[in-house]
């Protein structure tokens, strides 16, 4: 299996992803008429492909 090599660019994409869905997930999870797993399940997503891609070490909180 080949290494992936780190790439600022999309991880950065990544990152901007995730803070925008997390930002979605805080605006939705009072109101009843929605769940936010899919939501959740696209921010763990999102941040564990920036985590992936980066040379920088970040801190990511599940």
């Amino acid at each position: 299996m080949k290494n992936q090599q780190p790439c600022e660019r999309y991880a950065n994409e990544e990152q901007e992803r995730a803070d925008n869905l997390l930002q979605r997930i805080t605006e939705i999870k009072d109101n009843p008429a929605f769940t936010t797993e899919l939501w959740q399940a696209g921010y763990h997503d999102a941040s564990a492909n920036a985590a992936a891609h980066t040379e920088q070490p970040r801190e990511w909180r599940r």
